[in-house]
């Protein structure tokens, strides 16, 4: 027999059959590293990914009930601005009325003004012997709705609506014109700026 013969070679056997089952064995457990790896890869991406939406939706939560906190400011702040909003558009249409009820009286002054030019010219143009009517067209010329407004703006030369209003911030400016237009046409604030432009570079 092989072990009566050579012991040390059926020792070396066993040594190396047990080897050749290790091998196998690691073999084995090797060739499930790359599903393990992946497996593993996979579960970390999950819990990176559930944690960062579990943080998102934490962080969500907490701005909505922020926001709904601050929301319940809204109906008393819009209440106290509406008031505010409703006595400066009050103020401007008070103003608008006054600067109406002006222009009819200067209205009046430049008829005057107009009746007692043409008179004056008439009996000018008698000693003269020119032509009257020519005369009279270029009177006219001179009369009417500008003049009124004119010699209104010449009462107060430098009138505006928001005269003295800090401007500079656009958040105030827009809200100031839209006011503005509910009180006077577009056009009339064009004119308005204008005016205060020019009253703002004398």
């Amino acid at each position: 027999m092989l072990s009566e013969t050579n012991p040390s070679l059926l020792a070396r056997l066993r040594a190396a059959e047990e080897a050749e089952q290790e091998v196998q064995r690691l073999e084995s457990l090797a060739s499930q590293a790359p599903d393990l790896r992946e497996a593993v890869a996979k579960t970390q991406r999950h819990e990176k990914r559930n944690h960062t939406r579990v943080s998102a939706r934490a962080q969500a939560v907490k701005a909505v009930e922020a926001a709904a906190e601050r929301q319940r400011e809204v109906p008393g702040t819009l209440e106290t601005v509406a008031k505010m909003v409703y006595s400066l558009y009050s103020i401007l249409k008070s103003i608008d009325t006054d600067r109406r009820e002006a222009a009819e009286y200067m209205s009046i002054v430049d008829q005057m003004d107009y009746e007692e030019e043409l008179e004056q010219a008439e009996k000018e143009n008698e000693d003269s012997g020119r032509d009257f009517k020519s005369l009279e067209y270029l009177i006219a010329s001179r009369h009417g709705r500008a003049r009124s407004k004119q010699l209104v703006e010449e009462l107060d030369p430098t009138f505006s609506f928001l005269r003295d209003c800090d401007l500079n911030e656009p958040l105030r400016r827009d809200v100031a014109n839209f006011i503005l237009a509910h009180v006077i046409s577009p056009e009339r604030i064009i004119e308005e700026k204008l005016y205060q432009d020019r009253g703002s570079d004398a």
